[in-house]
């Protein structure tokens, strides 16, 4: 194994590292953090490109505005990307698949008092968020057949449960 700290994280506990191989292949670490989504106690997972590697260690103030995230539990996640635009802003998306939408809209838990809701086609299982999440991870995008649906940040993204 070669570990390499491209990619930095924050793990469903809270902690704050870098993704690597040195333990396991990046695409069962990616699908261990997500099967550690439980919805009660650990509700998010997030990725992103690591600016500084060589420091040794990450910290909450090294997060980017491009990176990849998860919510949920794991037969039930979320994901969301957050992008710079050509307008240098950061723009924010949930992950889709492209199929038609039926109308039925998923709870998804954030934290213990906020959820979002989301489309039938927006809630992943963790096998398959880990697909989504190990495509960013080599290329920082979202690939096909996965479709974006742009999120307004000057609205409230969550509610009550």
């Amino acid at each position: 194994m070669t570990v390499r700290e491209t990619h930095a994280e924050k793990s469903p506990s809270g902690q704050y590292g870098f993704v690597t191989d040195g333990y396991r292949p990046i695409p069962d670490q990616l699908r261990l953090m997500l099967g550690h989504l439980d919805g009660e106690e650990q509700y998010t997972y997030i990725i992103w490109r690591a600016l500084n590697p060589g420091k040794g260690f990450v910290t909450p103030n090294d997060m980017t505005d491009s990176f990849m995230q998860a919510a949920g539990f794991s037969e039930g996640i979320t994901v969301e990307v957050g992008i710079p635009g050509p307008d240098g802003e950061r723009h924010l998306y949930t992950v889709g698949r492209p199929e038609p939408v039926d109308g039925t809209k998923t709870l998804i838990p954030i934290s213990d008092t906020r959820a979002v809701r989301v489309s039938s086609n927006e809630v992943f299982t963790a096998d398959e968020a880990a697909v989504i999440f190990y495509t960013y991870y080599l290329t920082d995008t979202v690939s096909q057949p996965y479709v974006l649906r742009e999120l307004d940040l000057n609205q409230h993204l969550s509610e009550e449960r």
